[in-house]
């Protein structure tokens, strides 16, 4: 008796890990180009949600690490960074900004 398994496609964070790992393990730029194939991340792949939500939760390492001018130092983690990215979307949303809507962000250096 033939069992036909099929493989289930990759999600898009799998499609986009996969395709990262494979640059990561390429021994040379070189082979890492000739290598490298775009994954196939769907219509609606959004990186922040699909990816960085999905690494950052519950993650505590070092994602940003902030050293100003007078040597103090800020060190803020993924699960962090995650939290304060939804609440800018939160302050976003609440000043009728949605999604779709083009925004420029301008900060200091």
């Amino acid at each position: 008796m033939r069992h036909d398994r099929t493989v289930p496609p990759l999600t898009p964070t799998a499609a986009y890990r996969a395709a990262r790992d494979q640059l990561l393990a390429a021994e040379s730029s070189e082979a890492a180009r000739a290598g490298f194939r775009w994954p196939d991340l769907g219509e609606t792949f959004n990186w922040a949600n699909d990816w960085f939500d999905v690494i950052a939760a519950d993650n505590d390492r070092t994602a940003l690490w902030i050293v100003d001018a007078a040597g103090a130092e800020q060190r803020l983690s993924y699960a962090e960074m995650a939290a304060r990215s939804d609440r800018l979307a939160v302050r976003l949303h609440e000043h009728g900004v949605r999604k779709g809507d083009h925004v420029l962000v301008m900060l200091g250096n």
